[in-house]
């Protein structure tokens, strides 16, 4: 016979009383005492001490190993606790876990307890970290470049504990430079209320270009949170007005030229001397000019580059120059253009410059003067609908127009079509062979756009180009002018007509749908459901069923209930916008052939549907039957006979909450 397990023996863990509560700081000896208070030995014990957050272990280990208790027996052990810096309530605690080896009259197997000792104790909060407030002395200016001060920073304690020992840290921004020793000062203990002083030096760099600085500070200190001290630091920032030192600006040169007495002719060499003058507040050092002439000079020197003085401000310097004008001088405003490099000081640093400038020099044109460039502008085009669907052929009419006062000749059209349209069986490339001033000229291209066009504004580019006479030279200009054609991709919404069943009874609702798809490339907006005719009643006449992504498919649902009988004709009425937002408008006839609801059946009074003439309980038995064919075929018997929306009450109804497999079907 098996012998049945102990259960596991129950300890009693307690500890000895406490004078007080047991404060921050203060250390206790506490003696904890484990009775056994079964029959069976506990072996090898072994206690894992948790203390709460406002106590601490002094033992250095929180694990101790105990002499075997014997059945009803007990053992101490004594430990020392302390109260820490911050004990955040009065109810602290000690966790015992407790586990040891035992025999259950079976095996030796291990056992745990745990436990919780209460330790009163005075709670004492934390102190917040100290705040210091850090201001400096004023100052009777901003101060200047180079200038030096001397600035006293404030630290003040603002909070209820002292600062101990503190340290701080100063760091100038970019444009200041501390002139003590170091840049790091020890500061006396601060009480409370109390402020210590700090005198630094400081001044101002040469390239100072701003009008405010800061003193940045760094204070680390300790205080007493509530029985420990802690480290702590404090960052904050003194803004120092400075006077920005102004950047000298690049000097204007002014340059011009001797007088020429007439102007330049064809073949005609001419001497000119140029003048630079200093217009700025400061020198031009190792200045350099280089000298360019227009179309219709040449420089006639050996040399285009000139190295000139220095030019204090306000002084000028001159060259000499010697041009000579072509054979054929197409305009009357002839040119020299300069290049003026050089050196300066901007107030801090040697900076280079560039100086460009032009002198005119008048001539007698040989030749009328330049003509303007005749344009070419589409006046009107067209193409067919308002809009273009896609994979579709357009004709494109345009009529364009020389705006110019001369004739232009070999005029070349070219069509580009982009991504969304493509000639139709025609070359992209027409020409004419003239078109006079004013005149103007149309064209009808055969085009079609491609079967993946976007939707919406599409653009073509109509390229002209064409030749014109200048005076005696013939010229050749060009024109781009773009054409914008609205392009929709095809409807292809599929309805599928709705299923319509053979008969419909009077009163009854019956449900038509209608499959939809929508095969395009784009949505559709505005889908709206409608229903049309009379002898029916509907929940809802209008459907508003919203926009219909492409790709998406569904199903429109209409609830109809006969209130006639006979045929009753109705139409299913679908509308909605295109991608040309084009209203379109799909109908579906459906005739409802309505006959009268079946009666009631009527039984007598003195019907006794257990017994027929025979004795034997037929009506029983087949209902019975009935009723089992109905209920392993998944069916339920539902007889109601529906007029003006009430039952009457012989009418059969379900007596089963779950609805057939078929429903709906």
């Amino acid at each position: 016979i098996g012998r049945e397990s102990v259960p596991q023996p129950v300890v009693l863990v307690s500890r000895s009383e406490l004078e007080k509560p047991i404060e921050s700081g203060q250390e206790v000896k506490l003696k904890v005492t484990f009775q056994n208070l079964s029959n069976t030995k506990l072996k090898s014990p072994v206690v894992t001490f948790t203390p709460s957050d406002g106590l601490l272990l002094e033992s250095g280990t929180s694990s101790f190993p105990l002499a075997d208790i014997a059945g009803k027996k007990s053992v101490s052990l004594e430990i020392t606790i302390k109260g820490a810096s911050a004990i955040p309530s009065p109810a602290q605690s000690l966790g015992v876990d407790l586990k040891f080896n035992y025999y259950n009259n079976v095996s030796t197997v291990q056992g745990n307890v745990t436990d919780k000792i209460s330790i009163p104790a005075i709670g004492r909060e934390s102190v917040p970290q100290p705040v210091v407030l850090v201001t400096r002395s004023t100052l009777p200016h901003p101060l200047a470049v180079d200038e030096t001060a001397t600035i006293t920073l404030r630290f003040q304690n603002t909070s209820s504990t002292p600062l101990v020992k503190p340290v701080v840290a100063v760091t100038p921004s970019e444009s200041l430079m501390i002139l003590n020793d170091a840049a790091t000062f020890l500061l006396p203990d601060i009480q409370p209320g109390k402020t210590a002083t700090l005198d630094v030096q400081i001044q101002v760099a040469r390239g100072n270009s701003s009008t405010s600085q800061t003193l940045s500070t760094e204070l680390k200190y300790g205080y007493d949170n509530g029985g420990m001290m802690t480290q702590a630091s404090v960052s904050d920032k003194v803004v120092v007005p400075t006077q920005a030192k102004e950047t000298v600006p690049q000097p204007v040169v002014l340059v011009t030229r001797s007088a020429t007495g007439k102007p330049i002719s064809a073949g005609e060499t001419l001497p000119v001397t140029l003048t630079f003058q200093n217009a700025g507040t400061t020198s031009l050092v190792k200045p350099v000019v280089s000298v360019t002439t227009s179309e219709s000079l040449i420089l006639m020197d050996p040399t285009s580059t000139f190295l000139l003085p220095d030019l204090a401000p306000g002084k000028s310097t001159s060259i000499s120059v010697k041009v000579q004008a072509t054979k054929e001088l197409s305009s009357t405003n002839q040119s020299l253009n300069t290049e003026l490099k050089y050196l300066y000081d901007n107030g801090e640093t040697m900076t280079q410059a560039t100086s460009s400038d032009k002198v005119n020099i008048a001539a007698n044109a040989s030749s009328k003067s330049d003509t303007s460039v005749p344009n070419v502008v589409v006046r009107s085009y067209s193409y067919g609908e308002s809009s273009v669907p896609s994979g579709s052929s357009f004709p494109l009419n345009f009529t364009f127009e020389n705006t110019g006062a001369v004739p232009i000749s070999n005029v070349v059209v070219t069509v580009d079509g982009g991504e969304t349209f493509t000639m139709d069986a025609s070359t992209n490339t027409y020409f004419y062979k003239a078109l006079a001033a004013g005149a103007s000229q149309s064209q009808e291209i055969p085009m079609r756009a491609v079967p993946t066009g976007k939707s919406g504004a599409q653009g073509l580019t109509l390229s002209f180009k064409y030749e014109y006479v200048d005076g005696e030279k013939r010229t050749q200009a060009s024109s781009d002018v773009k054409l914008s054609i609205p392009v929709y991709q095809l409807d292809r919404f599929q309805i599928n007509a709705p299923s319509v069943p053979e008969t419909v009874s009077m009163g009854e609702e019956t449900e038509l749908l209608l499959t939809y798809v929508n095969k395009g490339k784009d949505d559709l907006a505005n889908l709206e459901a409608t229903v049309e005719g009379e002898g029916v009643d509907t929940p809802a006449r209008t459907q508003y069923l919203g926009n219909v992504t492409a790709g998406a498919n569904g199903n429109i649902g209409f609830a109809l209930t006969p209130n006639t009988e006979g045929d009753v004709k109705v139409v299913l009425k679908i509308t909605y916008e295109n991608a040309d937002q084009q209203v379109q408008t799909r109908e579906f006839p459906v005739t409802l052939h309505v006959t009268a609801p079946p009666p009631p059946e009527d039984f007598p009074d003195d019907f006794d549907p257990d017994m027929d003439e025979g004795g034997f309980p037929w009506m029983t038995v087949g209902l019975a039957a009935g009723a089992v064919v109905l209920a392993g075929g998944g069916g339920l018997l539902i007889w109601k006979k529906k007029k003006g929306g009430k039952t009457e009450e012989n009418s059969w109804d379900d007596w089963d909450d779950t609805p057939p497999s078929n429903e709906g079907e």
